[in-house]
């Protein structure tokens, strides 16, 4: 006699006892049967199929992790870069005449949100040592006051050798010192270049000075300056060019008066440099200046990281979304191997809505199992590549190391996306199998 013809001749009463719990509390019966489904047969532990479906989640999620906090390490590296040794705002006057810097400075410092400023030049130029010759930015600026507008004096090992730039273009007794630079780790090790030694900067505009400009030709001006001291930024876009000296220097080399390029300025609150940079243009003279903010200088380089993390977190999802197809394939292969246990908690009451639930049930468990792995993955990998030194070439990558970007909610925010995939990858098994018909089930029972 079949299990059917069983169930057919015993009184309804007993036919509600063989369920696992009797209709009136049956709520959590789903559960104990979407467990019992993923365990193997004979043993405890769980089945092979299930495993390689947590599997797959598992590498998706802890691959998409640790291109996140990868990406996210690289955005936030050169963010902290260009920040400390650029300011936040520029200031620049159109024309070559800007001589009432100083006055323009007190009017920016009083602007909301705007905690310093500080005067700068900008010129290229080329730096010889010997037979050895690369082209240079030298940035003129203040000595006293750069501290308050850059970090780029933090990163020697003196921080106070960025005073020792301060040059006196008229002294007291007539007497010149050598002007001083500070220039970068690289280009140091390009010129095979120490502290004391003297370069030579050579400059092809002879005068900035309009009056000066003719028609005849003129031998490019040159001056030699004395290194004393070299930084080490960690941006190789900064360390292989980049020279500071005092604005007055440059000024007195390119034969100008108490004219400056334009004034660096620091702000309170980075993110909120729109809004200020909006309230320096309208203190200034309309049409005479240029404002430029973080952003702006830097918005390709952003721009194109923002770019690649998208859409490397995009391709990665991709990977989650494959993982979840696995979830598919197992819960179809247990709804076929389960058809005559699902037939039979039909027959005995079960709704559709309560056998899709055991199915979405078992679907999520492997999900929630290979996302929380996946994670715990995704840290440990995050952790090893922070305290791994993978020799990145800086001048391509622009910077000598790989950082890691470690943020909760993005790991959350990781995990509620691949539990999402999984819930998904789960309806379509879940909702055949409670549309099964219990006759088909049983019929050659």
């Amino acid at each position: 006699m079949t299990r059917f013809a069983v169930l057919r001749h015993r009184p309804i009463s007993d036919i509600h006892a063989l369920l696992p719990v009797q209709r009136s509390h049956m709520s959590g019966y789903e559960r104990f049967i979407a467990i019992r489904h993923l365990k193997h047969r004979q043993r405890s532990f769980l089945s092979t199929i299930t495993l390689i479906a947590i599997l797959g989640v598992f590498l998706g999620v802890m691959a998409l992790t640790s291109v996140i906090a990868v990406t996210g390490g690289f955005q936030e590296a050169f963010q902290d870069r260009v920040l400390g040794v650029n300011s936040h705002i520029l200031v620049i006057k159109f024309g070559i005449d800007f001589r009432d810097y100083r006055d323009i400075q007190e009017t920016l410092e009083a602007v909301p949100g705007v905690t310093a400023t500080s005067p700068f030049i900008f010129h290229e130029m080329i730096a010889t040592k010997g037979h050895k010759t690369t082209g240079v930015l030298i940035k003129g600026i203040e000595p006293h006051t750069v501290r308050d507008v850059s970090d780029l004096p933090n990163y020697t090992d003196d921080p106070d050798a960025v005073l020792a730039l301060d040059y006196d273009r008229f002294p007291e007794d007539g007497v010149k010192k050598m002007p001083g630079i500070m220039i970068g780790k690289t280009l140091a090790k390009k010129l095979d270049a120490q502290v004391g030694d003297e370069i030579l900067v050579t400059s092809p505009l002879e005068s900035l000075d309009p009056d000066r400009w003719s028609s005849t030709k003129h031998k490019p001006s040159s001056c030699v300056f004395k290194v004393i001291g070299i930084y080490r930024s960690g941006f190789h876009e900064f360390d292989s060019r980049l020279v500071l000296t005092d604005y007055r220097a440059l000024q007195e080399f390119f034969n100008q008066g108490d004219v400056v390029t334009g004034v660096d300025i620091r702000v309170d609150d980075v993110f909120a440099v729109g809004e200020i940079a909006r309230n320096v243009k309208e203190v200034l003279p309309q049409g005479r200046f240029r404002i430029l903010d973080w952003r702006e200088l830097n918005h390709n380089l952003f721009t194109s990281l923002g770019l690649q993390r998208l859409v490397l977190a995009v391709l990665f999802c991709f990977i989650v979304l494959v993982a979840s197809f696995n979830i598919v394939c197992t819960l179809i292969m247990i709804v076929l191997d389960k058809q005559k246990e699902v037939a039979i908690l039909k027959s005995m009451g079960a709704t559709q809505w309560e056998i899709m639930k055991i199915f979405m049930m078992e679907g999520l468990v492997v999900g929630a199992v290979g996302t929380i792995s996946g994670l715990l993955g995704g840290l440990v990998v995050c952790t090893i590549i922070r305290h791994t030194d993978f020799g990145l070439d800086p001048s391509i990558y622009m910077i000598d190391y790989l950082p890691v970007r470690i943020i909760w909610y993005e790991f959350l925010a990781v995990g509620a996306v691949a539990m999402l995939i999984c819930l998904f990858a789960t309806l379509g098994p879940a909702l055949w199998a409670g549309r099964l018909n219990p006759v088909e089930g049983l019929r050659y029972d």
